[in-house]
């Protein structure tokens, strides 16, 4: 029983933060190999520097799954099998999908993400997932730019678009029913159109609130941030 109110070493977690990865690669740590277990799609239009693209179909899910598909077969570049095949028994391994946050070693088995982590455990190997911090402990991010109209809403438009499959026009819409003033420019718009497109949003969707405490920043007198809820 006092074993289980012991702190977890942080050896023995399945999880590392965003933080500690930023830390690593600002480091320029050679012995870091990161997994973007995302599909193609997604890691050719935004990836982590240096990450390698590991995605399977679905019906293929099963054969990983029984242990019947080497790990090595499943990267499309020749480049990456080589360095996957190199480095995956001394190098620590990141692994980062869309769902990171919700994952966890009981309920995320059925996802590229869960079956690797559990492969690459079983045969040893130093691996982890990257942890959404923010999203896991169901807390609001601060997004915030020099003046809280343009490039913190681009971004904050891209993630209500990726994260609830909405299209540009209803994210933005969103955003802008919180924050009257936002003006991204013409080139950041013109990026989140090839986007949507990347996302395969060709068709308005209905406004869905997210159901995770989300919040908008703008200035206010002296320099103020002023921090609002989208559910307020």
């Amino acid at each position: 029983m006092i074993d289980k109110l012991r702190p977890v070493h942080p050896d023995m977690a399945l999880s590392k933060s965003v933080v500690w990865l930023n830390e690593q690669l600002q480091l320029a740590n050679e012995r870091l190999l990161v997994m973007d277990c995302r599909p193609p799609e997604l890691y050719e239009s935004s990836h982590i520097d240096a990450a390698i693209n590991v995605a399977i179909p679905g019906i293929m899910l099963r054969r990983l799954k029984k242990g019947n598909l080497p790990i090595r077969s499943l990267f499309t570049r020749g480049e990456d099998r080589d360095t996957f095949a190199r480095r995956c028994g001394s190098d620590t391994v990141i692994l980062y999908d869309e769902g990171s946050a919700e994952w966890n070693e009981n309920t995320g088995g059925e996802s590229v993400l869960g079956l690797l982590m559990k492969r690459l455990k079983d045969e040893g190997c130093k691996a982890f997932y990257l942890e959404d911090e923010a999203r896991g402990k169901k807390c609001g991010v601060l997004v915030h730019c020099l003046a809280g109209i343009s490039r913190s809403v681009t971004v904050t438009v891209a993630y209500l678009m990726q994260k609830l499959n909405l299209s540009m026009n209803d994210a933005y819409d969103i955003v802008k029913m919180k924050k009257s003033n936002i003006s991204p420019n013409f080139n950041f718009m013109g990026q989140l159109l090839d986007f949507e497109r990347t996302l395969g949003l060709t068709s308005p969707c209905d406004n869905r609130v997210p159901p995770q405490q989300l919040y908008f920043s703008s200035p206010g007198n002296q320099n103020v941030f002023k921090v609002d809820s989208l559910h307020s």
